[in-house]
């Protein structure tokens, strides 16, 4: 009986991902929905807006994405864009999220954070 509980925890440990206006969010997000909405549509569109283009457009994407979460949704945010990556970061609450976008080639993953503000 040991095992198949360990075997039901691994399981239930798996990454859920959920689909949100055509991409794979990672379950449960750590942000509020009107701000992950307005986060995937804009993804979405810098993307579009750039034939998906990660490897070539990847820093301009990024840049556009950023520019609009720190103008709309407060400063300091990261956003991190590409094929194969990992990442561990320290967060604000109800500021982070990570989702993935299909594409021909291969699937794109997009995280975005906020870091704590700078204090003197």
């Amino acid at each position: 009986m040991g095992s198949k509980t360990k075997m039901m925890d691994d399981e239930e440990k798996k990454d859920e991902f959920k689909p949100l206006h055509g991409a794979q969010v990672l379950w449960p997000p750590d942000m509020p929905d009107e701000m992950l909405d307005d986060t995937i549509v804009c993804t979405m569109k810098v993307l579009a807006d750039n034939n998906n283009d990660i490897e070539g457009k990847g820093d301009l994407i990024a840049e556009h994405v950023k520019r609009h979460m720190d103008e709309k949704w407060e400063p300091h945010w990261h956003v991190f864009l590409g094929t194969s990556f990992g990442c561990h970061a320290v967060h604000e609450r109800n500021r982070f999220a990570y989702f993935t976008v299909q594409s021909k080639e291969r699937d794109k993953g997009c995280l975005l954070y906020t870091s704590p503000s700078p204090r003197d």
